[in-house]
């Protein structure tokens, strides 16, 4: 019995087709009503997350999501901007961690927080090795009960959580299909109910072999973002974490703030971690001119940059009346030479 059917068998004792139709009389919104609703305004935290949005960030194995996510965090309770996602409120954040060690986890957030101001708002976490470990059961939002505990557990807690994320989908759904867009259909709901209690749901997701997230594409129907990583082009593992974030999907985020973004995790000089967050596009377009600098053609400069051949020819067109290539735009001038001719293109065409 879902809540709803306990409120109506509490007020009569069952559920009729009167009932129902009453409760959608009652609800009947005029133009004038619609007009003079009293909703209070959406309270913007960080880029695409606001007060009530769902969003997915997704991506491969290993390429740094659950770091990307402590630093989101830390960016929100600290009130700091994360590369073009401006912070325009702080917000307190609830982790619920599903397969990150304790260790790991402690660690990570000491290196990352040790050079970072005192936090403004809560930052928590809920880890299932924790609740091993304590002697209780771990998490299993296929689970009913579960659910319904985690809505109760916000609820309880009021105005401590404004985002909740979820560290990731497969940890916490054990034995669903993830192919299966009718099951999913009890977890999306769970996800509208902290949507209606004000709370933006981030959920951290794998990428399959084709590079997409795995399983149902019935998953982002109710999304307001999904944000995609990637390996940037010539990347080598010595790199460590580092990354290129896309938002595939948006609502109502736009511009500048909305552009693609190289993330990438480096030593702070005081000790500890730092990150580091680059414009996609000024990157791309100086691979571009070093390659055509270097007699690579258009058309392979295009494949390795990941843009279309008509861009490459307008950054080479660029490019040209800058000085930094030569009028063919197919070697680099003085000036491109001092700017790029330490770029090392062989990374990207070896």
């Amino acid at each position: 019995m879902d809540q709803f059917e306990e409120q109506v068998r509490g007020a009569d004792g069952q559920i009729t087709e009167k009932t129902l139709a009453d409760c959608l009389v009652t609800s009947i919104l005029s133009e004038d009503a619609l007009k003079n609703l009293e909703i209070k305004p959406i309270k913007k935290y960080l880029g695409p997350i606001c007060e009530g949005s769902l969003g997915e960030i997704y991506g491969p194995r290993g390429i740094g999501k659950t770091i990307l996510r402590d630093v989101i965090s830390i960016c929100l309770t600290r009130n700091r901007d994360l590369g073009p996602f401006k912070c325009e409120n702080p917000a307190g954040v609830l982790i619920f961690d599903g397969e990150m060690s304790l260790h790991l986890l402690k660690d990570r957030n000491r290196e990352l927080t040790q050079n970072v101001c005192a936090a403004l708002k809560p930052l928590d976490t809920i880890s299932n090795e924790h609740l091993y470990r304590s002697g209780l059961p771990i998490i299993n939002l296929a689970n009913k009960l579960w659910r319904d505990a985690v809505i109760k557990l916000i609820m309880t807690m009021g105005d401590r959580w404004d985002v909740i994320i979820f560290d990731n989908l497969s940890s916490f759904l054990p034995g669903i299909k993830e192919n299966d867009q009718e099951a999913w259909g009890p977890i999306n709901e769970f996800l509208l109910q902290l949507r209606w209690l004000r709370k933006a749901v981030i959920f951290i997701h794998h990428a399959g072999k084709s590079g997409d997230q795995r399983g149902t594409s019935g998953r982002e129907d109710q999304l307001d973002f999904v944000l995609k990583l990637t390996l940037p082009a010539g990347y080598d593992p010595e790199e460590g974490c580092r990354f290129d974030a896309t938002l595939t999907k948006t609502r109502s985020f736009t511009g500048p703030e909305a552009a693609p973004f190289t993330f990438e995790i480096t030593t702070h000089p005081k000790g500890g971690l730092t990150w580091i967050v680059t414009s996609q596009r000024e990157q791309r377009k100086e691979l571009i001119i070093a390659l055509l600098g270097n007699g690579t053609s258009q058309k392979d400069a295009a494949n390795i940059a990941g843009v279309s051949k008509g861009y490459v020819s307008q950054i080479r067109k660029q490019a040209i009346n800058q000085k930094l290539l030569n009028p063919k735009g197919t070697n680099l001038t003085p000036t491109g030479l001092l700017k790029y001719g330490d770029f090392d293109i062989e990374k990207y065409t070896g």
